[in-house]
């Protein structure tokens, strides 16, 4: 067995083979591969070529190998069963009998339902398969539609269940949960463990409920710590079946203010807390080993960079101990609207709800969801009550394969603001018109973006310092062309950074590509507004003309 990635295959055969080489090259490399490939045939050898894409790009190789009676063949068996449909069935039928004899084994495969063929091509793609890919057609596709009769997880009066974040928010609420479901004996870990605020009332609903429930004070960060808590406590309950792993720190803020200490205090907990359950939890038959996410590690959330990149570092390790055979499964919250951090802060409960249409699901929702998630051992899923039109005009590609069932499902049940053709709307207006609705919209997609009222966005402000960043105004520009129907450049936002020199241009393009010419210099001086505002100068009159006419003679060159 050699390494087909490089070429050095061809001087690893001919070792192997006193410098000899082999009688049958079959194929289905490209390229200098081929070259190499035929270097290594004997005298009288054959090369049999099962890849297509030399053939379809006209490859050329030289004679020279031809003159040691080597053969090369084309083999496409999609044109075998075109024109020559008899042999092919009899190959075939001669093929399967080998196969039903067991004189032919199959290869190494990997079988994926057909609504992941998405996920397969990707495999292939990436070159991370082994053997070959599979698409199954006989199993029905999912559906995206919760059961109302789903299966419930089991869970077990004789064994002990483990909730990190348990002392308070959702991971309080997911312990309840488990009581409900026939849990007997809790272990709650927090980094106060018994001193959190307004726990004892919350004991006291356990206990009368006939639970037995340990509270420890442990810092899920600290490897030795949780390794004592499993060495010296754990062993001594009921065998433990299941971890919740609910803890969660949040230190929200731009990225260019995100220093390292303020990315490690957030994937920490996050990560290296389910690291540490990890390892200490590999010796225990667990039924379950559930690590809760965020639904915006799937589109990104601006201000929660650490937050996303925490969450999809846990999505990571989950998805590696399912490959390893143990139980895992990552649940990717959207926002819990009664329980856990929203509660206490409503301006990022506004801000969700603003960005992405996220209407918040209640705590009991969620965890009647996590029981059909736990009955079913699917991994992972995001679990979110999302406004569809909001979400598929904000987040860009959302028409892409990630969400392609929801598009499918949804994409006809936008709302009727989203019919609405600005492009006709604004063509039966005056210039004045155009110009006010153009920048009437424009602030209300930046007030969107930025998850601000809109009485907030002034005109003169530049956007970055209101907390434009890049991926917001990727966001911006996205929307602005789906609503306009113009193709922005790039550095748009650059050149024009305010909201006022920002409409300017875009009512003057929108104009423009009405067959609509006038005098430009409202636009420069919207230009030279936003480029004095963006860099805090304050421009003399002179200075002033001096610029306008030196950006009026550069766009003229530009044509």
């Amino acid at each position: 067995v050699f390494d087909s990635r490089s070429l050095g295959f061809a001087e690893d055969i001919l070792a192997v083979t006193d410098g000899d080489g082999v009688d049958v090259v079959l194929n289905s490399l490209a390229g200098q591969a081929i070259e190499e490939s035929l270097r290594v045939l004997k005298p009288f050898g054959r090369f049999l070529e099962l890849g297509k894409r030399d053939f379809y790009e006209d490859s050329t190789i030289g004679l020279r190998p031809f003159k040691d009676n080597v053969s090369y063949f084309g083999i496409d068996a999609d044109q075998l069963m075109a024109l020559k449909p008899r042999l092919a069935t009899d190959l075939f039928r001669e093929i399967m009998e080998l196969f039903e004899g067991g004189i032919l084994r199959p290869l190494p495969h990997y079988v994926v339902p057909a609504d992941r063929v998405t996920h397969a091509f990707r495999l292939m793609q990436q070159a991370r398969q082994i053997g070959k890919l599979v698409v199954d057609l006989d199993r029905a596709p999912r559906s995206i539609v919760v059961d109302q009769d789903q299966p419930h997880v089991a869970i077990h009066g004789d064994a002990s269940y483990l909730v990190t974040g348990g002392t308070q928010g959702f991971g309080l609420e997911t312990a309840r949960w488990l009581v409900e479901q026939g849990a007997r004996t809790l272990v709650l870990i927090g980094r106060r463990g018994a001193r959190t605020p307004g726990l004892d009332e919350h004991l006291a609903w356990f206990r009368a409920r006939g639970a037995a429930v340990h509270v420890e004070a442990c810092d899920v960060r600290d490897e030795s710590q949780l390794a004592a808590l499993f060495r010296n406590k754990v062993v001594e309950l009921p065998p433990l079946r299941g971890i919740v792993h609910a803890a969660m720190v949040l230190d929200d803020g731009m990225l260019d203010d995100l220093a390292r200490e303020r990315f490690e205090s957030v994937i920490d907990v996050k990560l290296r807390g389910a690291l540490n359950l990890h390892n200490a939890s590999l010796d225990l038959p667990l039924d379950f080993f559930v690590c809760f996410g965020s639904a915006t590690t799937l589109v990104g959330n601006p201000g929660q960079a650490n937050y996303v990149a925490a969450n999809a570092a846990v999505e990571a390790l989950v998805r590696g101990r399912r490959r390893q055979g143990l139980p895992a499964t990552l649940v990717a919250w959207g926002p819990i609207s009664d329980a856990g951090v929203l509660t206490r802060n409503t301006q990022a409960r506004d801000a969700l709800k603003s960005r992405f249409g996220a209407r918040g699901i209640t705590a009991a929702e969620a965890l009647q969801a996590l029981d059909g998630v736990l009955a079913t051992d699917e991994s992972p899923l995001a679990i979110a009550d999302f406004d569809w039109h909001n979400f598929s005009r904000l987040v860009p590609r959302v028409d892409g394969t990630r969400f392609e069932s929801l598009a499918r499902h949804f994409g006809a049940a936008r709302g009727d603001e989203a019919d609405v053709d600005l492009a006709e709307l604004l063509a039966g207006l005056s210039d004045d018109e155009v110009r006010e609705r153009i920048c009437e919209y424009l602030r209300a997609d930046i007030a969107e973006v930025l998850s601000l009222a809109p009485d907030r966005i002034e005109l003169d402000r530049p956007l970055n310092q209101m907390g434009m960043d890049s991926l917001m105004a990727v966001e911006l520009g996205l929307a602005v062309e789906q609503r306009l129907e113009l193709k922005l450049p790039a550095m748009v936002m650059n050149e024009y950074p305010t909201l006022r020199s920002l409409s300017t241009y875009l009512a003057n393009a929108f104009l423009e590509g009405t067959e609509h010419v006038e005098d430009q210099s409202d636009d420069l001086d919207a230009v030279i507004s936003g480029m004095a505002a963006l860099h805090g100068e304050s421009l003399e009159a002179g200075e002033r003309e001096q610029l306008v006419e030196s950006v009026r003679g550069t766009h003229k060159s530009a044509g």
